[in-house]
């Protein structure tokens, strides 16, 4: 009987450093502190209580880590989104690439992206309009460009109406060209 008091004793901090590695892992370094703090009063084999001290010291970096970027994001967010409400999609792109340089690109960013450049085909189609309120060709013509190189399908239609207005516009100016040659 003894003997598996011994062998039960022997387990139960080996679990302890199991769940310990675990709140460490989860970011809950107070918990894994305190089960540090139970497995030295348990007197643990001392390179267990080793190993448990070097996952709480990485994942300490590591979780700094990700509450530095979760405060960046937030911060992200609101600074591209306050730069499309001024009218700055150009602004708003170089914040998001400057994120995503630092922290690398995720779901979320990769959404914030596609708002973004949506956004910025927006403004060369608002462009893109001007010119042809002014019968600049060129103009209507490059801004269009523009706009479909960001390839955003919700932009579709009306790049397609804008387009069927420069073939318009070419064409009236190719025809009132030809009677005076």
């Amino acid at each position: 009987m003894a003997l598996f008091s011994t062998a039960s004793a022997l387990r139960a901090p080996s679990r302890s450093h199991c769940a310990a590695s675990a709140l460490a892992a989860q970011c809950d370094l107070d918990g894994a502190r305190s089960a540090l703090a139970v497995l030295k009063s348990a007197k643990a084999p001392a390179a267990q209580i080793k190993r448990l001290q070097a996952n709480i010291s990485k994942s300490a970096a590591t979780c700094d880590r990700q509450q530095q970027r979760a405060q960046a994001w937030t911060a992200l967010q609101g600074s591209v989104q306050q730069a499309l409400d001024a009218g700055k999609p150009e602004l708003a792109a170089t914040r998001l690439a400057a994120y995503v340089k630092r922290w690398g690109d995720d779901p979320d960013t990769l959404e914030l992206d596609a708002k973004v450049k949506v956004a910025q085909a927006s403004a060369q189609l608002d462009l893109a309009d001007a010119c042809l309120a002014k019968g600049d060709r060129v103009c209507l013509e490059n801004s269009l460009i523009a706009a479909e190189r960001y390839k955003r399908p919700e932009l579709a239609a009306r790049t397609q109406a804008l387009r069927a207005a420069l073939s318009q516009l070419l064409e009236r100016s190719l025809l009132d060209a030809s009677p005076g040659q």
